[in-house]
């Protein structure tokens, strides 16, 4: 049976693998990205932070949407990472990304008006509890 991580790499970590606008070489829309790119996992690098975005009916993904992290609530304070998801709705990233005094995540369609998550973040795997235990990340 499949796992899912079909790009073995010996668990290295040192690959670069970032998303970017108009790509599809991602794959396992809405499952937890970090359960196989991480290390000693199967995936191309090591992410630190990826997830899925979807439409507001929650029922298909978007493609392109903008994420940034930012130190301050609503899109205040420093942007300390943006991501630039996929055609298939897929956003992550394998730089370097400081989580310890917590981040807070928005999104966007168009790359200007976004929408904020209200709590702070302490690590990147998103859809370990965005379609598990918390609704799917969507955007309008």
């Amino acid at each position: 049976m499949n796992s899912g991580c079909n790009h073995a790499k010996d668990g290295a970590c040192a690959e670069d693998n970032i998303s970017e606008h108009n790509s599809d070489k991602s794959h396992n829309m809405g499952q937890n990205c970090m359960s196989c790119h991480t290390i000693g996992g199967e995936g191309e690098g090591c992410f630190k932070a990826a997830g899925t975005a979807y439409n507001e009916s929650q029922n298909s993904t978007v493609a392109n949407v903008t994420v940034r992290l930012y130190k301050g609530e609503n899109g205040s304070g420093e942007i300390v990472a943006t991501l630039f998801g996929d055609d298939l709705g897929n956003f992550y990233t394998t730089e370097d990304i400081d989580y310890s005094a917590g981040l807070f995540p928005g999104i966007s369609r168009n790359g200007s008006d976004f929408e904020y998550m209200e709590s702070k973040i302490y690590q990147g795997a998103c859809n370990s509890c965005h379609g598990i235990s918390q609704d799917v990340i969507w955007v309008e």
